[in-house]
């Protein structure tokens, strides 16, 4: 099974994303992420056996963090905006807390041998880029700049879960294996 670790968008923060999906959508060569899919990426795991999962899920429950608020904040790209291929939105307050949570979560994979894969940067993915010309990209960064500062709401962080990603040609279904209460 192909794991990850994540915080999961409120229904609130994702309903405050419609209009930039709306705009990342009516792009071609642009995929938005299904709205019910929007996350933060604590780490991402990969491919693992049942029994390895078992023992992520125990390294997991030693994570102890309280509940905190954490601010939705403007548009940015990876790797730039002048060859944007991820769209995300970025956090405000809190974000000292989700990297927090983030390196507690790291820490407890590395006992049992995981790495990351890069260094944790807080955001949410809301769009990738497949195949588009310079010019289209230039208009998506142009029709996307209005939101570089714009605030999309607050929520509560309550818990972080390990998902389940199954691949498929329509995108990828993600399903909790486990959620972990923050208290």
């Amino acid at each position: 099974m192909r794991l990850f670790v994540a915080v999961d968008l409120s229904e609130k923060i994702r309903e405050n994303l419609n209009e930039v999906l709306a705009v990342i959508s009516r792009f071609r060569g642009v995929k938005p992420v299904e709205k019910h899919n929007l996350h933060i990426t604590l780490q991402f795991i990969g491919e693992v056996t049942e029994r390895k999962a078992e023992d992520i899920r125990r390294a997991l429950s030693d994570v102890k963090l309280s509940p905190f608020t954490l601010k939705f904040r403007g548009i940015g790209f990876f790797p730039n905006q002048r060859n944007p291929r991820v769209i995300w939105v970025g956090t405000g307050e809190g974000e000292s807390e989700i990297k927090a949570l983030a390196s507690q979560v790291e820490a407890a994979l590395k006992k049992l041998g995981f790495r990351k894969d890069k260094e944790f940067v807080a955001h949410a993915t809301v769009g990738r880029i497949k195949r588009m010309g310079s010019e289209d990209r230039r208009r998506l960064v142009s029709e996307l700049s209005r939101y570089f500062d714009a605030e999309f709401g607050e929520m509560v962080v309550s818990d972080f879960r390990l998902k389940k990603s199954t691949l498929t040609p329509k995108g990828p279904i993600y399903e909790d294996v486990e959620v972990f209460k923050l208290e």
